[in-house]
């Protein structure tokens, strides 16, 4: 997915690349440090994505949000701004997202989550003092203990304070309740299992099946 920064100063431009750096399907196609610049290369370079300041000399991002909104109403807008008073007239041409400098990874993470559910999602955890990111489309299993929940991804494992009807809520398309206390990848299930009253299901990449409650049996065979 290409996106476009637009920000008068260097810095700032430099620091919104970096951060989005961390996001493998996002592609920088350009920067622009002025308002008719920035509508030039959205022309040229058709981004779908447009990173854009307010405060810019000449034409501001108000203005700019106005003219390239009229040009691609596809065109997703997302102001990063020191001011955050101006939020409501972004919003009113139909802004995307709306973040206050200075940004972090976590603010990005969860604006990405909103645009593009199941597709740019990451999930925050922990590794001593190391903060690490993990796809959310690499999560084949997750099982909560009523305090944390425990992901299952290609390559480990991890705890989360994301509690599970969270998940199911944010990424619908990606899981699915199998039991009360865990939910899988639905892409990734192969089959289901019967055998003496219990119920498993099957999934790809993972050694042993998963525990199936009685219920989500019922409802998950009409569909696998």
């Amino acid at each position: 997915m290409k996106y476009l920064v637009v920000d008068d100063e260097p810095i700032a431009r430099r620091r919104i690349q970096r951060l989005l750096g961390e996001f493998e399907v996002l592609k920088f196609v350009g920067e622009a440090q002025d308002g008719q610049q920035a509508i030039e290369l959205v022309e040229e370079l058709e981004p779908e994505l447009v990173f854009l300041d307010i405060s810019m000399p000449g034409m501001d991002g108000i203005e700019l949000g106005k003219i390239l909104r009229d040009k691609n109403a596809n065109l997703k807008l997302v102001y990063v701004t020191a001011y955050p008073e101006h939020a409501l007239q972004a919003y009113q041409i139909y802004a995307s997202g709306y973040l206050v400098k200075p940004i972090d990874n976590a603010q990005i993470s969860e604006l990405l989550n909103h645009l593009f559910p199941d597709t740019l999602a990451k999930l925050q955890y922990q590794v001593g003092h190391d903060i690490r990111w993990v796809n959310v489309p690499d999560i084949l299993i997750a099982q909560t203990d009523d305090r944390y929940t425990h992901i299952y991804f290609e390559g480990g494992d991890a705890l989360i304070d994301t509690p599970l009807k969270k998940l199911l809520s944010d990424y619908p398309h990606h899981f699915v309740q199998v039991h009360r206390n865990t939910i899988v990848k639905k892409a990734s299930i192969i089959k289901l299992e019967s055998c003496e009253g219990a119920h498993r299901v099957v999934l790809q990449g993972v050694e042993e099946p998963v525990q199936v409650s009685r219920r989500a049996y019922a409802s998950l065979k009409s569909v696998f």
